[in-house]
């Protein structure tokens, strides 16, 4: 079968998400959880083995394709993450069958991510990971919870055989079912400590010309005031889901060449309707009034006077971006 193709691809918390809902796309009408989550109370990490994929994809697709195809058994996360990317198989308010816990608050109530990785724990397993750890930092800040609310599949193991203990001592505390996230709970202190660092981080704003052109960054910052000074003409301040939050625009000087396409020409800078030009035009004097520029037909005409005789008109300064 083809490579899937996501719906939608975002950035959240530094990991690249692949938007591919079961819910939406279910032509063998596998089995699907219907029950919708009532106050999502935390994040269940789950280690899933890597599996050798095909060119041009990535173990995280392979294993949503294998769930999409009826092979993953009644197996059903909200994500699957590797080394690259994570892909996202249900919404988040719908509830997985991945906790082992029937109704009970591991599937009803916490959001399922599978970390693909290996007993190698080589660059590949460190990076998926990591992305694992950004990725529940991410939704544990999205809905307000704290570190506290990180949970292990065995976690959920042990409540359902009505063990005792705190969080962290039922996280990692031994069930002769199954021990999950297997890779990750010899080092479940250091990971906990990871989530807890992205999840405390704070907002970093970056300076690029492009969210994808990582080369061009010019900075980051903490500061989104700080990073808004730094940001030159040509480049954006993003915030760490990818989104321009800040562009910076061109400084508008006396004889600058403008291309008006369809745009409004006001008589004045407090008109509040004009007629629509298009066409090539100059900055009269680069002067800014009220949010508006003057504009001439000539280059030669900049600066001259009489100016009722050289202005053409005025326009927005929104429009000359």
């Amino acid at each position: 079968m083809a490579i899937l193709k996501p719906d939608k691809t975002t950035i959240f918390g530094g990991v690249t998400v692949n938007e591919f809902l079961l819910t939406k796309h279910n032509p063998r009408n596998i089995a699907m959880p219907s029950v919708k989550m009532e106050g999502i109370i935390g994040v269940t990490i789950h280690n899933t083995d890597w599996i050798k994929t095909a060119k041009g994809t990535t173990p995280a697709e392979q294993y949503t394709r294998a769930t999409y195809n009826g092979n993953m058994k009644d197996v059903r996360v909200h994500y699957y993450v590797d080394h690259v990317c994570a892909w996202q198989n249900l919404p988040l308010d719908l509830s997985g069958w991945h906790a082992a816990d029937g109704s009970g608050n591991g599937n009803r109530k916490t959001i399922a991510i599978e970390c693909i990785m290996s007993s190698a724990y080589n660059a590949n397993d460190q990076k998926s990971e990591d992305n694992a750890a950004r990725l529940a930092a991410a939704l544990l800040k999205q809905y307000g919870l704290g570190i506290e609310c990180l949970f292990t599949h065995t976690h959920w193991l042990n409540v359902k055989d009505g063990k005792k203990g705190t969080v962290d001592e039922l996280n990692t505390m031994r069930n002769a079912y199954k021990m999950c996230p297997l890779y990750i709970l010899p080092h479940w202190a250091a990971f906990k400590a990871k989530v807890a660092y992205y999840l405390n981080e704070g907002e970093i704003y970056r300076v690029r010309t492009s969210w994808s052109d990582v080369k061009s960054q010019t900075g980051a910052f903490k500061n989104l005031d700080n990073a808004k000074k730094s940001c030159k003409a040509g480049y954006s301040v993003f915030d760490e889901n990818g989104v321009a939050v800040f562009t910076a625009v061109k400084a508008h000087k006396k004889g600058d060449k403008v291309t008006l396409k369809n745009t409004v020409l006001y008589a004045s800078s407090t008109a509040k309707s004009g007629v629509k030009k298009s066409g090539t035009f100059y900055l009269y004097d680069g002067v800014e009034v009220n949010g508006r520029y003057r504009i001439t037909t000539k280059a030669g005409y900049c600066g001259r006077t009489p100016i009722g005789k050289y202005v053409t008109g005025w326009v927005d300064k929104k429009d000359l971006i």
